[in-house]
């Protein structure tokens, strides 16, 4: 005998199905196409209830009479900013809804991999669920409801990382108060037994080895080398007047060695000597009092 178990949606032509054993019959397969229909029907009423909540076109997109699609959002009406939402492409089974129908989730927005993968366990666990019935609205509603609770805008790089900065930042303060703390109920001691190190300077830093060391002869190769590119480059130029430094000055002021001839002074060069130049420290002949001179000379 063939034995197998009615269904409270159809009992009747499901028992009228395990009432006819053995090969195909005409009867069983007229009840068979009766069921069939019966689960096209309740899609189709299905599709209907659906395009009557969900905007058609816009949040819902019907492919065939048992494919379509849903866009879902936390807030469809635009009450709120919406940060997340994604599309459930649904596709009907023949014997929806006493078997589970195939889906996918697309376009996804906003939604880390953590998050989605607890979404797809979400949808998962509706549809089991629901088994015998028409699904895809309480599918639909409690996806809404996670969209809801995760409406939060995704950060981009730059953004985390400043909230990473400001975390670390905000952590590191209130441990130097902490550190603060510590410190001002053992100020009196703080470090009254420890003697303080001495500053050794530069005598402890380590040099570096003697061929990465810059010597006089390395340090010339390298000027005329900078000089070169420096003229090349136009900053310096080849024949550029330099000013004379103090030094050089002087030493042009001084006679020429075998020069004859008198300073302004009016004394006479002897033995190479350098001669005072009055009027190169602003000092004129009308202010020389040539008294002061004949007294000494009297003395």
């Amino acid at each position: 005998a063939h034995r197998c178990s009615t269904s409270p949606d159809h009992p009747s032509l499901l028992a009228e199905l395990c009432q006819v054993g053995g090969g195909p019959h005409p009867r069983q397969q007229a009840a068979r196409r009766r069921v069939m229909s019966n689960y096209e029907e309740e899609q189709a009423l299905e599709i209907e209830a659906l395009t009557s909540i969900f905007e058609e076109g816009k949040e819902f997109v019907k492919i065939s009479d048992t494919e379509f699609k849903l866009k879902l959002l936390p807030h469809p009406q635009g009450e709120a900013e919406n940060h997340v939402g994604f599309t459930l492409h649904v596709t009907y089974t023949a014997e929806y809804p006493e078997t589970a129908p195939e889906y996918e989730i697309e376009d996804v927005k906003g939604l880390p991999d953590d998050k989605l993968k607890k979404l797809k366990g979400l949808v998962t666990e509706n549809i089991e669920s629901s088994l015998g019935m028409a699904m895809i609205y309480t599918v639909a509603e409690a996806c809404q409801d996670f969209l809801k609770e995760n409406n939060t805008k995704e950060l981009s790089m730059h953004e985390e990382m400043l909230l990473r900065t400001t975390g670390d930042a905000g952590g590191k303060a209130e441990g130097d108060e902490d550190d603060d703390e510590e410190y001002d109920e053992d100020d009196d001691d703080y470090g009254a037994n420890e003697p303080e190190e001495e500053w050794k300077g530069l005598a402890e830093k380590p040099m570096c080895s003697e061929a990465d060391r810059v010597t006089p002869d390395v340090f010339a190769v390298w000027k005329a080398k900078f000089e070169e590119e420096m003229i090349a480059a136009g900053i310096f130029k080849k024949d550029e007047v330099k000013a004379k430094t103090g030094r050089e000055i002087f030493l042009d002021m001084a006679p020429k060695d075998g020069a004859d001839g008198k300073a302004a002074g009016g004394d006479e060069k002897k033995d190479g000597a350098m001669v005072y130049d009055a009027a190169l420290f602003g000092e004129m002949e009308e202010d020389v009092d040539f008294d002061d001179l004949d007294d000494l000379e009297e003395d």
